[in-house]
């Protein structure tokens, strides 16, 4: 039974050294994660921050967008104001020339039926 014993405690040494083994093999697997956890908390406050920040532009973007659209809508709205002047124009060129027109001819026409109208001055 002696004999038993050493084997015994042998074993049981062995199987603490292992044990205290995997403990440090833990803790160095602990730290690692905890400075995993630390980078990957760092990299994800980077990511928000970036994200708040592309947000920031979308939204300056976004109104600036707004801005030019309604600079356009003027535009436009100057520009139909615009083509409309130009056809009330041409239509009264159009009603002008063709009243002048017609003056003309009237004139003319009583020109040719004056006395006066064969008479050279």
């Amino acid at each position: 039974m002696t004999q038993d014993r050493p084997d015994r405690l042998d074993r049981i040494e062995a199987t603490l050294d292992r044990v205290a083994e995997q403990l440090d093999n833990q803790v160095v697997v602990n730290a690692e994660l905890r400075q995993s956890t630390a980078q990957l908390g760092q990299s994800v406050t980077e990511l928000t921050n970036t994200v708040n920040g592309l947000t920031n532009r979308v939204s300056d973007l976004t109104g600036a967008v707004d801005g030019l659209l309604q600079i356009v809508e003027i535009h436009q709205q100057n520009f139909e104001q615009l083509a409309a002047r130009e056809r009330r124009r041409e239509e009264f060129e159009r009603t002008t020339s063709a009243a002048i027109d017609r003056i003309s001819t009237v004139l003319d026409y009583l020109v040719r039926r004056s006395p006066y109208g064969n008479e050279q001055p």
